[in-house]
């Protein structure tokens, strides 16, 4: 989900009704050892995490994106909800979570920056859309993948995944952001490699980034300047205790 929608959504909560909570939250010290992701299932949240992790989930930001002090604690947290929650209102009671148990403070902070856009290329799209029936089937997995099969090399993978995320990932690897201009919503499966800007001495039959995403997908990738939100967290505490 955009971070847009985060907003317009939290914006909706504040109007309409109280912002959402967990109905039970467990938080202890994580030790050395956390995850990216968290373990959702219909009804609860698993996640053994830095705080960086979990305020960019919380915000629909990616962690690089979430700036202050103490984001690299790690703490392991465990929250029930009921089964029918979105993904979008369990990201609203982690605003409370980190509000009431971490008396967090922030401000957001927009610059302009350089970045990609991707867009639809000419001919349209040359990806598969993840079928109904796995929507029919509650099916919840939902990602995009970068792995590093050999050197110099990059493979990235999706299943029932968005364009959105495709940027989000794309962004990680090359380290600058990219804007989806798009407006495609759907969840797409593919697969495609590109090589990495590497030494020389390295080759690789994989195309560029930019080749591998227009021959792969159709898509364009097009240098810009663009807005890039960040989170700067003003202060953080301790939680409390369970």
């Amino acid at each position: 989900m955009p971070a847009l929608a985060f907003l317009l959504a939290g914006a909706a909560y504040g109007q309409n009704q109280p912002q959402p909570h967990f109905e039970v939250a467990s938080i202890k010290p994580g030790g050395d050892i956390f995850s990216t992701k968290p373990q959702l299932t219909p009804g609860r949240l698993r996640w053994t995490t830095q705080l960086s992790y979990l305020i960019g989930y919380a915000y629909g930001l990616d962690f690089s994106r979430i700036s202050g002090t103490h984001l690299g604690v790690v703490y392991a947290v465990e929250a029930t909800f009921k089964p029918s929650a979105t993904d979008g209102q369990v990201r609203l009671m982690l605003h409370s979570l980190l509000a009431d148990r971490f008396q967090m403070r922030f401000h957001r902070a927009t610059a302009e920056v350089d970045g990609y856009a991707i867009s639809i290329g000419r001919g349209g799209i040359r990806m598969k859309e993840a079928s109904a029936a796995e929507d029919s089937a509650q099916e919840t997995e939902s990602y995009v993948a970068a792995t590093l099969p050999a050197t110099g090399l990059t493979e990235v993978r999706a299943r029932r995944g968005s364009i959105s995320q495709l940027a989000e990932t794309l962004g990680r690897i090359t380290g600058m952001p990219l804007w989806d201009l798009t407006g495609l919503q759907g969840k797409y499966d593919f697969t495609f490699r590109f090589s990495q800007d590497v030494g020389a001495d390295i080759q690789t039959d994989a195309p560029s980034l930019a080749t591998a995403v227009q021959e792969s997908l159709a898509l364009t990738l097009r240098k810009q300047k663009g807005p890039l939100e960040t989170l700067v967290v003003d202060s953080i505490e301790q939680p409390s205790e369970n």
